[in-house]
């Protein structure tokens, strides 16, 4: 039954791509995203849905006439430099070269669904069209998978879809981090009632995904969104009184195994899992400093590469792991390790000016908008798109997921929220010059 909806719609979703490009780059985030192999089964699981809308979407915008012109910022060429830099690493991989360039053309998409989304999206509305995307695909989950551990009485393992960039239950955890800042904002310019309830329901429900997931860094990234919209509340005082109580009853409802995997968090040291992360980023800094290009994509996952560097025995005066042993190698579970290990300490240093720049962009877009008239709801937009890359970076210290559609797709927001925000700005100053002009001529005038 899936299959044959799936089908039937799927023709429709094309011919909005070439209708609208706009909507084409949202449809590319939201197979990204929504990943529709996963949920069907049948005889619709062998199409490559996300390589027909991406084609369809790259024909669309070639077939525009009168194309506006991209101008790139600081933030896309860095993209460029980095995805260039990955490029390289890959030459150079000290691992398996099948794998490593398999994860560099995925990688490539999500740089081409950046590039793409910054020459095609251009209004406010193209921006919102995208964001329900993302409610439509990634939202949509955390609602069916918050329904399963409510109605499961918590007994329901929250995980991602096999094959899925978030397929692992602490990606996903984050995943719906970034999400939610998103949501949020969507919810703020709703004025219709019921759709305003629906994007409650799906914060609510992302809450209980992210909690359910039993993941620490998920918890970590949901305490900085608490933090941060408590302090950015009127009522203060109200959620102070109102707030402990829910979250009280909340971890009640919780089962024994969520409270002590939480405990794990005060004694890190004395986790096996967590000793395995600490291994894991000790091989990425041996990998790094002995290839300025890293060990390339995954390289750090190849037990071969791991126990040729062996971070049993080296680094210990960093963290002393000589009493501990695995039998296999570890993933990162940390953003910046990932791509230390993967790209060197060159490629860490480009993505961190990639999140660096992209922050600061939006608080500075942020800033001018609020001082321009009309814009008040991108202005909100850019503070949320803040609090989507603060978490990130917080809570992606325990997650590898450097390398996340939806990342690239807020960077792409932020660059042309920018764009935006400079050319209603020059055209508030046309309107101005001439009403100036006209003043100080009626005065001489008069004089």
């Amino acid at each position: 039954m899936r299959d044959a909806f799936f089908l039937l719609i799927f023709p429709a979703l094309l011919y909005f791509c070439f209708k609208k490009p706009f909507i084409g780059v949202t449809l590319w985030l939201w197979v990204a995203l929504f990943y529709p192999k996963g949920w069907v089964y049948g005889f619709a699981s062998g199409i490559r849905y996300n390589l027909i809308i991406v084609a369809a979407t790259i024909l669309s915008y070639f077939m525009i006439k009168n194309k506006p012109q991209t101008k790139w910022d600081g933030l896309s060429w860095l993209i460029m430099l980095f995805l260039c830099w990955t490029f390289i690493t890959s030459v150079f991989t000290i691992s398996i070269p099948d794998i490593v360039w398999t994860e560099w053309i995925e990688f490539l998409k999500i740089c081409l669904l950046y590039f793409f989304a910054i020459a095609i999206i251009r209004t406010e509305t193209h921006i919102n069209v995208l964001l329900w995307g993302v409610v439509f695909s990634l939202g949509f989950y955390s609602v069916v998978e918050g329904l399963k551990y409510i109605s499961s009485g918590g007994g329901h393992v929250l995980s991602g879809m096999g094959g899925h960039v978030l397929g692992d239950r602490n990606d996903l955890a984050v995943g719906i981090i970034l999400m939610i800042p998103l949501v949020a904002y969507l919810s703020s310019i709703t004025e219709q009632k019921y759709l305003k309830l629906g994007l409650t329901v799906v914060i609510f429900m992302a809450v209980v995904c992210v909690l359910g997931s039993n993941s620490r860094g998920g918890f970590v990234g949901i305490a900085v969104l608490g933090a941060y919209f408590w302090f950015h509340s009127r009522q203060k005082f109200i959620y102070l009184l109102v707030v402990p109580v829910i979250v009280y009853f909340g971890l009640e409802f919780m089962p024994q195994s969520w409270h002590a995997r939480m405990a794990t968090l005060e004694n890190a040291d004395q986790d096996m899992s967590f000793l395995g992360r600490i291994m894991a980023w000790k091989q990425a800094i041996l990998m790094a400093m002995d290839n300025i290009t890293g060990g390339g994509f995954k390289a750090g996952q190849s037990n071969l590469i791991w126990f040729r560097y062996d971070p049993q025995q080296n680094l210990n005066w960093l963290f002393d792991t000589s009493t501990v042993y695995f039998d296999g190698a570890k993933a990162a579970h940390s953003i910046y390790f990932q791509v230390l290990g993967d790209h060197g300490f060159i490629g860490l240093l480009l993505f961190l000016l990639i999140l660096f720049v992209a922050f600061s962009q939006a608080r500075l877009v942020a800033k001018r908008l609020k001082k321009q008239q009309g814009m008040e709801n991108l202005a909100k937009l850019s503070s949320m798109l803040r609090v989507s890359l603060l978490a990130y970076a917080i809570a992606g210290a325990a997650v590898s997921l450097a390398y996340f559609d939806l990342l690239f797709a807020i960077f792409a927001i932020t660059h042309v929220m920018n764009r935006i925000s400079l050319e209603h700005r020059a055209q508030h100053s046309l309107h101005v010059q001439p009403v100036a002009r006209k003043a100080v001529h009626d005065h001489r005038h008069h004089a």
